[in-house]
């Protein structure tokens, strides 16, 4: 183990520090080392890794979490090293950002929430940030190009189309209104921005700018004005009408992008708003009320060929269309090719449904199943993990198959879930080392951000803190969505792996004070509880002895050893009439620092000069009781090993420096296990060091 140099100052022994701090920090008066970034330990030989904001933690306040954390509490630490062993299914020099499955198959981009936000666009081609959620920068997902699909880009969209039974339907129709002297403006649409449509540019202009986008298929332009004039107008009204001819069903609006406009540019699509021409004529644009199915409803998709099988059952058979019911070079399955008689399938809807055979005959698929013979599983949906945000800041608040965490087995209706998650569908962030059940080694619970919220401490006590409690707020959606470890006493670590050493005072340092706390009972039958750190005595007889106190309390799980005294006469509690109160001394000997105060129960106490229930005052912090006696707040460390030694994680046991070994708490030798007391310097390694 290390040495500490000891040498001879005036015949007093003054001690340096453990191993010249392995030369990774500075030596201060106590003997005790300050070391630089990047190390810890007593000596500075232990290495520490990067920290950054905690998946999961304790939250401190109402919604108040995720502090920084080392390896960002998904991965441990190599001591050795500096570096962080992440968790599967995380990445980053502090584990800090979840990986993206098998890196999107390289048919997209692996984004943070945030760059995602900022680089597309919502279905209704809006724009949010995500800036201010705590997870902005470490939920990473995959910006799947076209036409690929699935939270890996393992899957491939199929054509999509209208149903060519159903009858009766039209196309979405928009308007679109430009007031402009010059310049020119663009179109989004389904997050994809259109060619640039200056301001004199006349139908087959327009046209051409709308089909360049990569989400419009083909359009039909067509103006109001009687000269056929220019998109844009400056002192007559010009509507232009926008029919989609091939993208189906009722659409998301054009968005104007008019930066470079000198003028405006409004798009009417909902409808039912009314706008009038340079004639006076009202127009009213027109949603669309075709299917846009997958295959039309017709055949089923290979998702990993992005081809559909169109069904032929019963001879009626389908095959690729023009989109009216014609054939086509769609490959969606909208062309009848024979007269239809019933329903797809061997059996009609594969007996998972209902077939409506009012010559639509469309399958009406049973709860859990769905294509156009019944014939898929569904997966269970779940709030996404990676989706566009619905609102500033606002986001994981899509329903989607598998939560965006997993992909679904249409054979089966099961998900197969990402490294991160767990949950049907997809739908926790897991703990380590396994399910629900399985996590956390065995060596404590796996928990909810919510539930960690109400296991909260502070230095020791219970605290009222909770998190998510309002579902609507957006910056704690994770507050029954995101799981991690709740260690048992003893164990530590992201996954609760590593074992806790003891901790104890330095007795390198000086000047300091135990805790000691002040108890005065006024009753005289009857008995009282004390409870410190959430641990409550048994009863305490009102004429308890200070030896029955000192007991009761030494029994507490969160206590080791104290001292109990009291300032007059033998019974714990007196009459609230007599002359001279007992003030009750409780010193603290092996819990260390400014600890919290003891707490009563005196439901079962009677104060007999009332004749109301007994009253128990304590006093803490430097207050005072019947003046004479005053609090003291505990102003030693409780440092792991004493900061005199290095903790086995292993073991739990404390490896001391060369010249200290285990005390009693208050600098004497002892079975703490802390490394608190210091040996006088007659060993042969202190002897051969001062020679």
């Amino acid at each position: 183990m290390a040495k500490v140099a000891w040498w001879w100052v005036a015949g007093v022994v003054v001690a340096q520090c453990p191993n010249a701090c392995s030369n990774k920090g500075q030596c201060d008066k106590y003997g005790r080392c300050n070391c630089l970034s990047g190390y810890t330990g007593g000596d500075c030989s232990v290495r520490t890794c990067p920290f950054d904001y905690a998946w999961t933690d304790y939250a401190t306040a109402d919604d108040t979490a995720h502090a920084k954390a080392e390896c960002s509490n998904r991965g441990l630490c190599d001591r050795t090293t500096g570096e962080c062993e992440c968790m599967s299914g995380y990445q980053g020099k502090a584990c800090e950002r979840t990986s993206c499955d098998t890196s999107c198959y390289n048919k997209g981009k692996c984004l943070a929430m945030r760059s995602f936000a900022l680089s597309h666009y919502s279905d209704y081609s809006e724009q949010f940030s995500y800036e201010t959620p705590w997870d902005a920068r470490k939920v990473y997902g995959c910006a799947c190009d076209e036409p690929y699909t699935s939270y890996n880009c393992g899957k491939r969209r199929c054509p999509s189309g209208d149903d060519p039974l159903t009858t009766g339907q039209v196309n979405e129709v928009q308007i679109l209104k430009c007031m402009a002297t010059g310049g020119s403006f663009a179109l989004i649409f389904d997050g994809k921005i259109s060619g640039t449509i200056r301001a004199g540019f006349r139908e087959a202009g327009v046209k051409a700018a709308l089909e360049a986008t990569e989400s419009i298929a083909e359009v039909s332009v067509s103006f109001t004005a009687a000269d056929n004039g220019t998109v844009c107008q400056s002192d007559s009204t010009n509507l232009v009408k926008i029919e989609f001819t091939q993208n189906f069903g009722s659409l998301a609006p054009l968005k104007p992008s008019a930066d470079a406009l000198a003028g405006t540019v409004e798009v009417f699509a909902d409808g039912t708003t009314e706008v009038g021409d340079e004639m006076g004529t009202k127009h009213v644009s027109i949603k669309g009320t075709k299917e846009d199915d997958q295959c039309s409803n017709r055949g089923v998709c290979d998702a990993f060929t992005a081809t559909c099988t169109c069904t032929t059952t019963n001879n009626d058979v389908y095959s690729s269309s023009d989109g009216y019911g014609n054939p086509g070079t769609r490959g969606d399955c909208g062309y009848p090719e024979t007269s239809v008689t019933t329903c797809p399938g061997e059996v009609a809807c594969s007996s998972n449904g209902v077939c409506d055979d009012d010559e639509t005959y469309r399958c009406s698929c049973a709860k859990g199943w769905y294509g156009a013979d019944c014939s898929l599983r569904q997966c269970p949906v779940g709030l996404s993990w990676f989706s566009y945000p619905s609102a500033e800041n606002a986001g994981h608040d899509d329903l989607v198959e598998c939560s965006n965490g997993g992909a679904c087995d249409t054979s089966t209706g099961f998900c197969t879930c990402g490294a991160q998650f767990f949950g049907m569908a997809c739908q926790y962030l897991a703990c380590p080392t396994g399910s629900a059940v399985t996590a956390c080694g065995g060596n404590g619970r796996c928990a909810s951000m919510y539930e960690l919220s109400r296991l909260a401490t502070a230095n020791g006590d219970e605290t009222d803190v909770t998190y998510g409690i309002d579902v609507n707020n957006p910056l704690t959606w994770d507050a029954h969505r995101v799981f991690g470890c709740a260690c048992d006493d003893g164990w530590t670590g992201y996954d609760c792996s590593l074992r806790t050493c003891p901790t104890g005072d330095d007795p390198g340092t000086y000047g300091q004070a135990n805790e000691l706390q002040l108890i005065q009972c006024a009753a005289d039958s009857g008995y009282f509880k004390l409870a410190f750190r959430r641990d409550e005595t048994s009863a305490i007889l009102s004429n308890a002895t200070a030896a029955d106190v000192e007991a009761a309390l030494e029994a507490l799980s969160t206590i080791t050893n104290l001292e109990v005294a009291f300032g007059s006469g033998e019974s714990a509690c007196l009459a609230s009439s007599t002359s001279t109160p007992n003030i009750i001394s409780v010193q603290f000997i092996t819990e260390h620092g400014d600890l919290p105060a003891i707490t009563a129960d005196v439901a079962d106490l009677y104060d007999s000069a009332t004749g109301t229930t007994g009253v128990v005052t304590i006093a803490t912090d430097g207050t005072t009781l019947d003046s004479d006696y005053t609090s003291v707040a505990g102003t030693t460390e409780e440092v792991e090993c004493s900061n005199r030694g290095i903790c086995d994680t292993s073991t739990g046991i404390c490896d001391c420096f060369d010249g200290y070994s285990s005390s009693d708490g208050r600098g004497n030798k002892g079975a703490q296990g802390d490394c608190g007391y210091r040996e006088l310097c007659n060993a042969d390694w202190c002897l051969t060091a001062t020679s």
